[in-house]
């Protein structure tokens, strides 16, 4: 009796770990998901979110900057930085919205 009490004890103890270890799967499993949602999403927008660049551009928000893409290079004051892009009001005065993914530098 007393074996089948302390068999009884330890596979509970074995299946709480199990249901634990589960919970943490899971927990791991949406996680990914999530990102992977994030990443498909990025795909399809062509659109990529850049947390380095949006926290640089964060800290220059009022500040003039120059940034360079491939085929221009704008100066401006620095109005807000989003997820996934920067917007600049140019000298002229004109307003310039540029997609973090087609920065090459910024400085």
């Amino acid at each position: 009796m007393c074996f089948l009490f302390c068999n009884c004890r330890r596979f509970a103890a074995q299946i709480q770990r199990l249901n634990k270890r589960v919970e943490e799967l899971t927990a791991k499993a949406d996680l990914l998901q999530d990102r992977l949602s994030q990443l498909e999403s990025e795909v399809r927008s062509g659109l990529t979110v850049n947390l380095e660049l949006q926290t640089f551009f964060e800290s220059q928000t009022g500040r003039n900057i120059s940034i360079s893409t491939t085929s221009i290079t704008v100066i401006g004051t620095v109005l807000a930085a989003g997820v996934d892009a920067v917007e600049i009001r140019e000298n002229t005065g004109d307003i310039v919205i540029i997609p973090y993914n087609n920065i090459s530098v910024a400085q």
